[in-house]
């Protein structure tokens, strides 16, 4: 009788074992947001400017989990323009509509599940929203 019990209790314990272990965590938000993204669409104060002597560049690094740095390269004419230096973006997972991008408190951006970047800034009055996707 023991034994049928020993070898009940083994049989449990041996199929109550955790499964979850086997699944991969998720990646971290810096890991999935960072790379190259090419703007392929720049609106300012809600007109379309044409790209079509410019090419304009995002490129965001990982600094940690949920921050990365980012920079702005833009080429006119096929000229190099200095590198706009975009500074540590912080991010949030926002469920369905992928991760939303902040710099500090204020929301610049987001890179939804297709890898679609919008960034959307005010600069010297007027407002910019550029759609980016990533190369």
């Amino acid at each position: 009788m023991k034994r049928i019990l020993f070898l009940l209790l083994s049989t449990t314990l041996l199929f109550s074992c955790d499964k979850d272990k086997d699944k991969d965590p998720a990646p971290e938000l810096s890991a999935q947001v960072a790379g190259s993204y090419k703007v392929t669409k720049l609106e300012v104060d809600g007109q379309n400017v044409p790209l079509t002597n410019a090419s304009i560049g995002i490129v965001l690094e990982k600094f940690s989990a949920e921050v990365v740095t980012g920079k702005m390269k833009v080429k006119v004419n096929g000229e190099s323009e200095p590198d706009e230096d975009l500074g540590t973006l912080n991010l949030k997972n926002a469920g369905s509509t992928g991760i939303d991008i902040y710099e500090g408190t204020e929301k610049v951006g987001n890179l939804d599940k297709s890898n679609k970047l919008t960034i959307f800034v005010v600069f010297e009055g007027q407002d910019y929203e550029m759609a980016a996707e990533k190369q």
